[in-house]
């Protein structure tokens, strides 16, 4: 049986309801903690899901922890995915990945340095309300 990764999400806001609502979904996944800089919003979420509400420093210190994924506001993308891979963990962000582009190849390089991988949520760029 593979080992199921543990997933934890930084940002509580709208979208993280859909990502907990089909995290169960994903059998290599295990939803482990929520984290937000709104504590109120972490532990309603985590009650919502039946997760561990955290801090984000407490996530990211983690050892249950394999993969963050970052719903933040786009504006905190980059500082908040840097934070992911300077803890030694995987990230996965929400779009847009970052704001700029040497954002995106400073996030390239650290990953590439530690051995880490990164990755962003790009299934709705190319949705059927942009096609034709």
């Amino acid at each position: 049986m593979m080992d199921r990764l543990g997933v934890g999400i930084i940002g509580c806001g709208n979208i993280s309801a859909a990502y907990l609502r089909l995290a169960p979904l994903f059998k290599g996944l295990n939803l482990v903690a929520v984290a937000d800089i709104d504590s109120n919003a972490a532990q309603a979420r985590a009650a919502e899901f039946g997760v561990r509400a955290d801090t984000v420093d407490g996530l990211l210190a983690a050892t249950d922890i394999d993969i963050v994924v970052n719903l933040t506001v786009p504006d905190a993308h980059f500082a908040v995915s840097k934070q992911v891979l300077e803890a030694g963990k995987h990230v996965y962000s929400e779009k847009p990945y970052v704001l700029r582009l040497d954002e995106a190849d400073a996030l390239a390089e650290l990953a590439d340095a530690k051995g880490l991988r990164i990755g962003s949520a790009p299934d709705t760029f190319l949705g059927g309300s942009h096609q034709l």
